[in-house]
């Protein structure tokens, strides 16, 4: 979760494996996306889509998994010097998977006592060569999923928008654990993240209703996500319990989440949303009742977003149907979402001050989200994931335009992957996004270029163009450009 100028936008990232007038909506940060169906797939297989986590970073760039160890050879042994070795049957590297010749020795008694003898020496000689350690070996193990990401975004405004100049950093570290392959406890997988935020607030300064960059923020420490999952009845049912993210299930766009702007994300008419930079307790579950269709609805603590009226409650309801499909000969794949929320908690009126309590009780509204595959060019030497294509999203948002807070939203774009055969993985995307509230409106748009420098790292080089109208009849326009850093591992 989930593209901006890619030096991964400014913004260094490192994985194993991150308004309205009166309300600042902090965005949700999306390394990837839900996965559209797959060709091919049985009912069974497409069902669990519950079951595929979307991450809480709108990054784009794609995350190494630090891969669990390979089953070691039975009969490979650590070889003493000095003691005569026979060659064996080949073996399995415990790094990459790959063959490797396996040396059985005969270790002595004496033998043995002397090779540790000259070790504990060396190691006092020479401090440099005492017990390496790779950090990889120690996650590195089935079931067990580390990753660590850190995102830098380097931004500068025109002459309307000088607050946009700013330099911040988002980290980001996961930790994930499939228990059936742990203790043998079939569907159930526990998810941990800690976040990190360091640097100005640029969207915030420069009072932007949607947030240029997904990674604005006051600077904070904190735990991020911490759930347990637990999927059920061959997977087409998931309940997960604990601090989520509500963006990670609800509301997303799958082609829109290479982008910077917040906004591509979900949509900003979804008011005090319990999302990035901290989420809150809550219930999600998920229910696929056939292939290709899931149905998703969320309870959570809304307290953070808006206050509860006397007597009263302050939660987050929501819920969402999800269809998935696909065109051209099973190649072009499709998913529309139509979601409704409800916020409990009390808001402001559209005209008071903001120093004025807020007094309205609830407010509610709907939104939509559609992506679609519009061309895909053929696999190249033969690897059926490495193409060109051009993919599109749009998306659409209301809300009660009683409260302070954005009522209405548009947006959608295009995004174009692999169209150089020399550059196969480098992504264009060029995208538009309107928030109206009151007399208000505010409009980006956005172009970006994505350019991965290996399976670690990757640059972001975004342009947004915007316009505002703000209710008293001013206007202003203006650039702001980022360029963001990504090292994941």
């Amino acid at each position: 979760m989930a593209t901006c100028l890619i030096l991964v936008g400014g913004a260094v990232a490192v994985r194993a494996t991150i308004v309205s007038p009166a309300v600042r909506r902090a965005p949700t940060v999306r390394a990837s996306r839900v996965s559209l169906s797959v060709p091919g797939v049985t009912a069974a297989d497409a069902a669990p889509v519950a079951a595929t986590r979307r991450p809480t970073s709108r990054t784009a760039v794609s995350a190494s998994t630090i891969a669990a160890p390979a089953s070691a050879s039975s009969a490979a042994v650590e070889q003493i010097a000095g003691t005569p070795a026979v060659e064996a049957p080949v073996g399995v590297s415990r790094i990459d998977g790959t063959a490797l010749p396996v040396q059985i020795v005969r270790p002595t008694m004496r033998s043995t006592v002397q090779a540790d003898a000259q070790r504990s020496a060396s190691m006092r000689s020479d401090p440099v060569r005492r017990a390496p350690i790779d950090w990889r070996t120690l996650v590195s193990h089935p079931g067990v999923t580390f990753s660590a990401e850190e995102i830098t975004d380097a931004s500068a405004g025109s002459a309307a928008f000088t607050g946009a100049r700013s330099l911040r950093t988002h980290s980001n570290l996961e930790l994930t654990l499939d228990m059936d392959s742990l203790v043998g406890w079939r569907g159930l997988t526990i998810y941990a993240q800690h976040k990190t935020k360091t640097g100005r607030n640029g969207s915030g300064e420069a009072a932007f209703v949607q947030n240029f960059s997904n990674i604005d923020a006051d600077d904070f420490r904190a735990m991020g996500e911490v759930w347990v999952e637990q999927r059920l009845l061959q997977d087409r049912l998931s309940i997960r319990a604990g601090r989520v993210d509500f963006n990670s299930i609800f509301a997303g766009t799958d082609n829109g989440a290479s982008f910077l702007n917040a906004s591509m994300g979900f949509s900003p008419s979804i008011v005090a949303a319990p999302t990035f930079p901290l989420p809150t307790l809550g219930v999600e579950a998920t229910v696929s009742p056939w292939a290709m269709f899931n149905v998703s609805v969320g309870l959570f603590n809304g307290l953070d977003g808006a206050p509860a009226a006397e007597g009263g409650t302050s939660r987050f309801q929501i819920a969402q149907a999800n269809q998935q499909w696909t065109l051209g000969g099973s190649q072009l794949a499709g998913r529309l979402g139509t979601g409704a929320w409800r916020h409990t908690g009390l808001f402001s009126a559209m005209g008071t001050s903001i120093d004025d309590a807020p007094d309205v009780e609830g407010t509610n509204g709907w939104y939509a989200t559609l992506d679609q595959t519009l061309w895909q060019g053929r696999s190249r030497d033969g690897d059926t994931s490495n193409h060109a294509a051009v993919s599109a999203f749009a998306q659409i948002g209301t809300a009660n335009p009683t409260v302070q807070s954005v009522h209405a939203h548009r947006g959608g774009g295009l995004t174009m992957s692999g169209l150089l055969s020399a550059r196969p993985n480098d992504v264009i995307g060029v995208g538009f996004t309107t928030a109206s509230w009151g007399t208000g409106r505010e409009t980006i748009g956005e172009l970006f270029y994505q350019l991965p420098v290996s399976s670690h790292l990757s640059l972001v080089g975004d342009l947004q163009r915007v316009s505002r109208l703000d209710g008293s009849g001013a206007r202003a326009y203006g650039n702001v450009a980022t360029m963001r850093t990504v090292l994941t591992f």
